[in-house]
């Protein structure tokens, strides 16, 4: 893990790029993060980096289908992809080393010669709308929504990546050719290259392929609420479920704060494992749930830590209270030693398999990058969790776990939300 290569360097128009030479990988990655996601769309732009994300593979002026795009990629048996998250959104292909340059070309085609065409739009539309409500409709995922919701009200941050029915149905052709002048430009975009390739031969072809990415004012999202949370309790009516989703978590640190290397740490203890307190407290203990897990989600400038989990509907409140027994824990007393140690550990273990392949260790990067203006080794993560302490987490966790501070969001029939409730608010 001592060992981590990598160059910055920059393309005539600006351009960021960085190269993680990986000689012993068969692969190469290329991605494109781009500096705008949900975060950045007003309420009735909600959805729209979403959906023009979508609309990037519907045709070029060079291959103008959908069919000719993927073909490409296809008949090198490579893989082409892309994502969209509150702060970026990344496209990316996957291929064999020898294969660079076609796949370079197929990104570098999307992101600079879409057509948008009408006909695909009006399709595509449908298809995100039954999106939203396939996610609507599966527990696990539409719980998160409303965990958002709790947190950040009608912020940005708390509005829905793919957004809404109405909001994807008034989207047009225009909407995407605004966004993108404004977004999709050099000073808001950066490209990875990471894995099998000769460092002069891909820099002068990104130099070639992305030389025309138009020029542009970097763009910023509106700042996260000064007071979260909006509402403690948030809830939604499924009475044909046979099981009640629930989060339970409280704001937590943002990407730039020096206390998220101890947030990380009691995020695992929590609930980062079957070892971990909540794993076997409320299922291996008391068998109330299959899936328990304790997580730390961040931006640039806030964040939350939170437990999710589906849970008997019987006995949810009991599981919230069982939660909320080893918050109360963690902010009166020391983490052991041994808990420490262990979650260290995790963390190096799950840095060392992530990074195995080159589609994580391009992502590893830019996300540290676009986000973060700096990139930090895998062995410079480990030293800072590894100076961690139990009082700094003892510490941390008095600020976070404070009572009025703690927030939950429930997926459950009438009955079961009125007795969560009562848990909760006792």
């Amino acid at each position: 893990m001592n060992s981590f290569e990598f160059k910055k360097k920059s393309l005539p128009g600006g351009l960021r790029t960085i190269l993680l030479p990986r000689q012993e990988s068969q692969t190469v990655t290329l991605l494109v993060l781009i500096g705008t996601g949900s975060r950045y769309e007003t309420a009735k732009e909600a959805g729209l980096s979403h959906f023009l994300e979508h609309m990037f593979f519907k045709g070029t002026t060079k291959r103008p289908t959908t069919k000719e795009i993927a073909e490409v990629i296809d008949n090198i048996g490579g893989e082409f992809n892309a994502f969209t998250g509150e702060e970026y959104t990344g496209y990316y292909v996957k291929v064999a080393a020898q294969h660079l340059a076609t796949g370079a070309d197929m990104v570098a085609d999307i992101l600079q010669n879409p057509l948008f065409p009408d006909e695909e739009i009006k399709k595509e539309r449908g298809v995100i709308i039954e999106e939203i409500r396939m996610y609507t409709d599966a527990p696990m995922r539409h719980i998160h929504h409303l965990w958002q919701e709790a947190l950040y009200g009608k912020h940005p941050l708390g509005q829905r990546i793919d957004g809404s029915a109405e909001t994807v149905s008034a989207i047009k052709r225009n909407d995407f050719l605004r966004y993108t002048k404004k977004h999709y430009h050099s000073s808001n975009a950066l490209v990875v290259l990471a894995g099998k390739f000769d460092e002069d031969e891909a820099m002068a072809e990104l130099k070639k392929l992305f030389v025309s990415l138009p020029s542009g004012k970097e763009t910023h999202p509106k700042k996260a609420p000064a007071k979260i949370p909006h509402e403690r309790f948030v809830s939604e009516e499924r009475n044909n479920l046979d099981q009640t989703h629930m989060i339970i978590g409280v704001p937590g640190v943002g990407l730039n704060d020096e206390r998220r290397y101890a947030a990380q740490l009691l995020s695992i203890i929590l609930g980062g494992g079957m070892s971990s307190r909540l794993f076997l407290s409320v299922r291996e203990e008391h068998g109330l749930a299959y899936a328990v897990h304790t997580g730390l989600e961040g931006y640039v400038d806030t964040g939350s830590l939170a437990t999710q989990l589906g849970v008997r509907s019987d006995k949810a409140d009991v599981a919230l209270e069982l939660v909320m027994d080893e918050y109360d824990r963690v902010m009166t007393e020391e983490v052991s030693a041994a808990e420490l140690k262990k979650a260290k550990e995790m963390i190096k273990g799950h840095l060392l398999l992530d990074l195995e392949e080159t589609n994580a260790l391009a992502q590893f990067v830019a996300g540290q990058e676009l986000l973060k203006k700096k990139i930090m080794t895998p062995q410079q993560l480990v030293n800072k969790y590894n100076k961690v302490t139990a009082k700094e987490i003892l510490s941390l966790s008095k600020d976070l776990f404070a009572t009025k501070k703690r927030t939950v969001a429930v997926l459950a029939p009438k009955k079961v939300i009125q007795s969560v409730k009562k848990a909760f608010q006792d």
